[in-house]
């Protein structure tokens, strides 16, 4: 049995990545699905202060030493860059650092350069130089990795996935079900219309949310399910549907009701989404980028470039394509599945 110490800062997935309590309760992140379906591994977890100047690192190294005081872990684990400056040189037991981030990207976009972001920079570069071992999400964010300094040998690429129990194609008999009752819910009938549905976070990284929302026709309606600040800057209109924040055995009913899946990200190389998607087979829609590793042009869904005709085309063209898109998109899926996934994990520790 290998035990892992998380260090993390609830901030960051409260903040950084736009989390709302609800958004938390119904769409669990990474950590929390390789905790329930690793096996032999362990996980206790250390929460951290917000950590805005040196003062607040010094005292928490302090906590966190308390902590580690007549207790034993095989690693200590982060996702978060600023969650190194707690681990002093002083703490021996290896670092694995899950790289789950565009860590710079992401925050400048959120925040923009002040004292917090130059922190995250020097714990980044300790990362690099300290950690053990990493896992990446993609084989994106490993080479981004190894150019700007990675001294480890010891990685590992484990994509986001999805929960093999509730992500899976339904029956023509249940999508039938759900959509009469999708339809009673919201006051709308799907009847010769074509369901487009994204699932996720609604953000500042999601901006193209907005364009996809232009690009809708009247035979089609747009579901948006999930919740964040972008969300009221949608356009109030019959055929786009929001639905909110739902619990995770929900989605899966909303993805397999529709006809096509879009993804509005570009930049994001490994999000828990596409994955749930690839499991319900059907095409997905999303902006050339960072997923070209995993997802391909013509044979998964379309890729489209970022503006309103492009994602016209895209969605209707992706609807050519279900069939082939379908299949393809099932093939990738058993690979990754959190079940699958964990074990690799485990595997990637053990060793």
């Amino acid at each position: 049995m290998k035990k892992i110490l998380k260090v993390g800062d609830r901030i960051y997935a409260l903040s950084l990545q736009n989390f709302n309590e609800s958004y938390l309760s119904g769409f669990p992140q990474r950590e929390q699905h390789l905790a329930r379906h690793a096996k032999n591994i362990h996980f206790t977890f250390f929460k951290h202060k917000l950590l805005n100047n040196i003062e607040a690192i010094i005292q928490e190294r302090t906590r966190l030493n308390l902590f580690l005081k007549d207790k034993q872990f095989d690693y200590v684990m982060i996702d978060n860059p600023l969650s190194m400056l707690v681990i002093g040189k002083d703490i021996k037991i290896p670092v694995l650092f899950d790289c789950i981030d565009w860590y710079d990207e992401m925050y400048l976009r959120e925040f923009g350069i002040n004292k917090r972001y130059y922190l995250l920079r020097h714990g980044f570069l300790e990362a690099l130089e300290r950690v053990d071992r990493v896992v990446c999400q993609s084989p994106v964010i490993l080479d981004a990795l190894k150019r700007w300094g990675l001294k480890t040998k010891k990685y590992k690429v484990i994509p986001n996935g999805y929960d093999a129990d509730l992500f899976y194609p339904y029956t023509e008999k249940q999508i039938k079900k759900l959509k009469n009752e999708f339809e009673h819910k919201y006051k709308v009938s799907t009847e010769n219309k074509t369901l487009i549905v994204y699932t996720g976070k609604i953000g500042t990284w999601y901006d193209q949310l907005l364009t996809v929302s232009k690009a809708i026709d009247d035979d089609q309606i747009f579901i948006i399910v999930g919740d964040g600040p972008l969300l009221k800057d949608i356009p109030e209109k019959e055929n786009i549907i929001k639905c909110g924040a739902v619990k995770l055995y929900e989605v899966p009913n909303y993805t397999n009701i529709s006809d096509v899946l879009v993804f509005p990200v570009s930049e994001d190389c490994s999000p828990i989404a596409i994955s749930e998607y690839l499991a319900v087979g059907k095409p997905i829609v999303i902006p050339k980028g960072r997923m070209e590793w995993l997802l391909e042009n013509d044979q998964t869904g379309v890729m489209v470039d970022k503006n309103v005709l492009s994602w016209k085309l895209g969605i209707k063209k992706s609807l050519q394509i279900k069939n082939r898109a379908g299949k393809n998109n099932l093939k990738l899926a058993k690979t990754l599945s959190w079940q699958v996934l964990s074990e690799s994990f485990c595997d990637f520790l053990i060793k």
